[in-house]
């Protein structure tokens, strides 16, 4: 007869951490994958502008090294200088390219093409290199937090929801866990490149720079683990 118990409790001994190693969690914990979706709107565009400037004379020199006031004539907004490159042509002149971007509501966008065209002289070419209609990382992390607020929401909600099945154990939300450190999934990239137009203005200006903006749909999912109190 102690022989038989002794067996009896080395099995039940043997059971007792098989569910961990197999993975499973205590009972007294439920982990749920919660998933929010939103739509990211911009009322903007990113637009890349170069600037090509012979330098033969001091006054060019001068026009050169201010290129955000030419950048202002076609389009006012906070031009930011993201390329710079002096070197010599084969003529012996010296030659300044310049890369700037900056964004433009949409208003702004209507004959850019046009007055990039205007700004230009003997000696400078102002051109706009690209025009990218997606929202900015500003409009894509405000609506980020949303989609983390929504889903604290969900995970309270669900704790509350088996708190009132189960009051006596007392469940509550213990952790929550975002993938992919809470950044939403990106689109395909076949969709974010087609929402760039590279334009490559032509002699006849037919490209009018006109475009609409566009929403990106951003998911984001967490692991929420709802626990009696000790676990």
């Amino acid at each position: 007869m102690r022989t038989l118990l002794l067996a009896a409790l080395l099995v039940i001994a043997a059971a007792m951490p098989a569910r961990a190693q197999d993975g499973l969690p205590p009972a007294d914990r439920i982990i749920l994958t919660v998933s929010e979706e939103a739509w990211v709107k911009t009322e903007t565009a990113r637009v890349i502008a170069q600037i090509k400037t012979l330098i033969t004379s001091q006054s060019a020199s001068e026009a050169a090294a201010n290129p955000t006031a030419i950048l202002d004539k076609v389009g006012i907004g906070h031009w930011y200088i993201t390329g710079s490159n002096r070197q010599q042509t084969d003529t012996g002149y010296e030659q300044l390219l310049v890369v700037a971007e900056t964004r433009l509501a949409q208003s702004i966008l209507a004959g850019i093409h046009d007055r990039a065209k205007g700004v230009s002289e003997k000696g400078r070419t102002v051109q706009i290199l690209a025009i990218d209609y997606s929202p900015s990382l500003a409009e894509r992390e405000l609506t980020a937090a949303q989609l983390r607020q929504a889903i604290y929401a969900r995970a309270a909600a669900e704790a509350k929801s088996v708190a009132a099945q189960f009051p006596e154990q007392g469940f509550r939300v213990h952790q929550v866990q975002f993938q992919d450190g809470g950044v939403p999934t990106p689109m395909p990239a076949r969709s974010v490149r087609a929402r760039t137009m590279m334009v490559q203005a032509d002699a006849s200006g037919a490209e009018s720079g006109d475009g609409q903006q566009v929403s990106e749909r951003m998911t984001m999912t967490a692991t929420v683990v709802i626990a009696a109190p000790g676990q």
